[in-house]
């Protein structure tokens, strides 16, 4: 058995100091600096030498250090509302393999759809010293963006909008959603209910819902655009609501719109349950595609929003702000309506 301070020694040796380096190989600091960090002022074959010597010892440089010396510590943050829906999941994965391609590590918080706790998770990432953040934003308002501006760390936006002056990465949710309707309408569907959970519920808390009110107004406009007359739009999800107006007999062709594609899997569930045919009886079209749709029968109709590509812009993007580029532009994201088995 291994006593502390055993253990402590062992973990001295094998995570040498530059120090112990330059005094095993013979040769100064800033020599074993030129070489490990592949500088020039250093012969090749004093090169070699150090870094086998460098292996053998497990040398590890001292990033902490030299991050405080440069200011630049290679990491990013992200602050998500959460993982529990697959589309930020993903978008998170995106984003870190984009990262760690340019040799970034990232810091992740998440605020729970709290803007307190989003708040907390900024201050957490600016204290940290992360080069640049992607943010999921629940705040909003001049306050929030003075706030941001103050802390003069690049950051890229990325799903909800807070103003022009930050960079920001999404699909059009707007023009989609208006389009949707329209490839609706050209299917012969011309009722269409529209489901757009607990909506003004987050309104009224003050939350940013820059991007589920773009597809709300895209609706919207769609609808008058395609003349299908009064709109109807539900944000409680009732059973009982939903059944009645899926087994209303009027003549006409109904589609349900889900403004993401977890209400629409609930949708299925309880069209299922309530001996509802879809599509026979009602359409439904989802909003995100995400993975698991693929295992689903009958498969969901859904916009994908290209989660990946945004995921890999925003990042990008927000590298070249770190290096010093200026005028970076936002970055609206193509989609395509995969088309499935609900309509």
């Amino acid at each position: 058995v291994r006593t502390r301070n055993a253990v402590q020694k062992e973990v001295i040796f094998i995570s040498c100091t530059i120090k112990e380096l330059a005094k095993a190989c013979g040769v100064s600091e800033g020599t074993v600096d030129r070489a490990v960090n592949n500088r020039s002022g250093i012969k090749e074959s004093t090169k070699k030498r150090i870094l086998e010597m460098a292996e053998q010892m497990d040398y590890r440089p001292n990033h902490l250090a030299k991050s405080l010396a440069t200011g630049i510590t290679k990491t990013l943050g992200i602050v998500s509302v959460d993982l529990s829906n697959n589309f930020f999941a993903l978008l998170v994965e995106s984003i870190e393999q984009t990262a760690r391609e340019h040799g970034y590590f990232v810091n992740l918080a998440l605020s729970h759809n709290d803007p307190e706790k989003e708040m907390e998770a900024i201050r957490y990432m600016a204290e940290r010293r992360v080069d640049g953040i992607i943010l999921f934003p629940l705040g909003k308002g001049a306050q929030f963006s003075s706030f941001l501006k103050k802390l003069n760390i690049p950051i890229v936006t990325i799903y909800n909008r807070i103003e022009c002056d930050f960079v920001h990465v999404d699909v059009d949710c707007r023009l989609i959603m208006r389009n949707v309707v329209s490839y609706l309408a050209g299917k012969g569907y011309n009722e269409m209910i529209y489901i757009d959970p607990h909506f003004q519920n987050m309104k009224s808390r003050g939350i940013n819902v820059f991007s589920i009110e773009q597809r709300r107004i895209g609706y919207l406009e769609g609808i008058d655009h395609e003349k299908l007359g009064e709109s109807n739009i539900l944000e409680d999800m009732d059973e009982k609501q939903l059944v009645d107006i899926a087994k209303r007999k009027d003549g006409k062709r109904k589609v349900f719109i889900c403004r993401n594609d977890t209400p629409a899997v609930r949708l299925m569930t309880i069209f299922r349950k309530n001996n509802i045919k879809v599509p026979e009886d009602v359409g439904i079209i989802g909003f995100d595609n995400i993975a698991i749709l693929d295992n689903m029968s009958p498969r969901l109709t859904s916009v994908d929003c290209n989660i990946k590509t945004t995921g890999r812009k925003a990042t990008t993007n927000l590298i070249r702000m770190i290096n010093g580029e200026k005028d970076i532009k936002d970055c609206v994201v193509d989609y395509n309506i995969v088309e499935g088995e609900t309509l």
